[in-house]
């Protein structure tokens, strides 16, 4: 089985959202309005990535536009994931708590760009 560029773009995303994953385990507040969507975005996308993943194991893809289409809104959720946790976070006194957040929040980032650079590929047939 040969490994496509796109393959290793799939498993970079659930590796990073994986990652944040752990980081939010490890750093979870009990603020309502970025838990709701900072735990939504990592743990429905984890799913997600883990299924398209599974797909292409077993050779089987999604769509190309749902393709698309998932990582379009996850670049819009990763990267206001993102931003929500850097503005409240950014502020705090240097603890362990800040830099955990912090980190989640540059990896979620990061996340949203590859996952651009997914649909870019992805629309391009790459």
């Amino acid at each position: 089985m040969a490994i496509s560029r796109l393959s290793l773009i799939k498993f970079l995303e659930l590796a990073l959202t994986c990652s944040c994953v752990a980081l939010h385990y490890h750093s979870y507040n009990a603020d309502a309005d970025i838990g709701m969507l900072v735990t939504g975005t990592f743990i429905g996308y984890l799913i997600i990535f883990a299924g398209a993943a599974a797909g292409y194991i077993m050779q089987t893809p999604s769509h190309k536009r749902i393709d698309i289409f998932y990582s379009m809104v996850g670049v819009a959720l990763f990267v206001a994931s993102g931003a929500v946790i850097i503005d409240r976070f950014q502020h705090y006194s240097k603890s362990e708590m800040r830099d955990k957040n912090l980190a989640k929040a540059s990896l979620a980032i990061i996340n949203g760009a590859v996952l651009l650079i997914d649909a870019v590929l992805t629309q391009r047939g790459g």
